[in-house]
């Protein structure tokens, strides 16, 4: 207030004084606040760096993610970590049954359907340390954006789901662009879907179609006689192999790695979709074992620059851009897990 009296009363050259030292004190703070980030980082990686043995992590994401993360991560930092793959349902089933015999063998978890549930639950049972109490530099700093942090769990990717298809048998001009371009003749008995109850973030893809479009269109879309298979790998490779035209739902990642090995693989996305949103987890630090190197991870994939080497797929986006999500793309609803009856019926498994 005393500062404002002062610019009122002589005029503009006080008033630019006035200003000159708001930003003067502004930068201060911000030379502070980056000078305290630095060093709460250096005071992690020297604790980090002291832990004895190999950072376990269990993840969700497919082999590629796991090993160009853990490579840069050991080229940054110089500590090694192993990652365990696991779909959702397995690493949360696995997760807690090592949790209730009092293991703990994962000192972090990178998880999609149900993360937010499953943090949640975690904080509850004493298992799980919420990222946004476990003082990371980059959530401290302001650097990691603040809109993807769930408390319990925090956002550090978000692939939209896609529909792969063959390009041999498939022009991309006939590739579905929205729902109803499913029901269309061409498609009939030739697309492959997998059993969405074998993980809640694919349930996630279908619920925003029922919800738009309802049971009517779903019954159409059963008389297009899609191929059914147990899971989205078998499918994404049959896919490859000719047998069918598209395979819905998948993620760049997945098709990109059955791709690699030569097979007519590309991806489109619709326009009404939703997305697997990878959240990262804590174990307790009083129950992990590598506790400092988890939270460094977090920090890691949390920056600017490890999360581009984690998101770094085709088709991929980091968290700090997110300008090719589609205009009607749905972020999972924690509510949809409940849905897997409903959704499974209607796409007859």
């Amino acid at each position: 207030m005393k500062t404002r009296i002062v610019c009122f009363r002589r005029g503009i050259s006080g008033a630019v004084t006035g200003a000159l030292a708001t930003v003067v004190t502004i930068l201060g703070l911000g030379i502070a606040s980056a000078a305290h980030a630095q060093a709460d980082l250096d005071a992690l990686v020297k604790a980090a760096k002291a832990e004895t043995g190999t950072m376990m992590v269990y993840s969700a994401a497919t082999e590629n993610v796991a090993k160009r993360t853990a490579d840069a991560f050991l080229a940054k930092y110089g500590i090694r970590t192993q990652f365990n793959r696991f779909n959702s349902p397995t690493t949360m089933t696995r997760y807690a049954s090592e949790a209730q015999a009092g293991t703990f063998a994962a000192d972090i978890v990178f998880l999609a359907g149900g993360a937010q549930v499953f943090a949640e639950d975690g904080v509850k049972k004493g298992w799980v340390e919420p990222v946004s109490a476990a003082g990371i530099p980059a959530m401290k700093s302001g650097e990691y954006p603040a809109s993807f942090s769930r408390g319990a769990s925090a956002i550090v990717q978000v692939a939209p789901w896609m529909i792969a298809y063959n390009t041999q048998k498939l022009k991309s001009a006939d590739v579905p662009k929205d729902w109803p371009d499913l029901l269309k003749p061409h498609l009939k008995g030739e697309i492959l879907i997998n059993n969405p109850a074998a993980s809640s973030a694919f349930l996630d893809f279908w619920a925003p179609a029922v919800d738009k479009y309802g049971v009517d269109f779903f019954a159409k879309l059963a008389a297009q006689n899609p191929r059914r298979y147990a899971n989205s790998i078998l499918a994404v490779q049959a896919l490859g192999a000719g047998e069918g035209l598209i395979f819905l739902p998948a993620v760049p990642a997945q098709v990109e790695a059955v791709r690699a090995k030569g097979a007519p693989l590309a991806t489109q996305m619709l326009d009404l979709t939703s997305g697997v949103e990878m959240q990262v987890i804590l174990t307790a630090r009083g129950k992990a074992r590598n506790p400092n190197t988890a939270r460094l991870m977090t920090h890691y994939v949390m920056t600017r620059e490890g999360n581009a080497v984690y998101n770094d797929d085709p088709g991929g986006m980091t968290i700090y851009d997110t300008s090719k999500l589609p205009k009607l793309y749905q972020s999972p609803k924690m509510a949809t897990a409940g849905r897997a009856a409903e959704i499974s019926k209607l796409l007859g498994f």
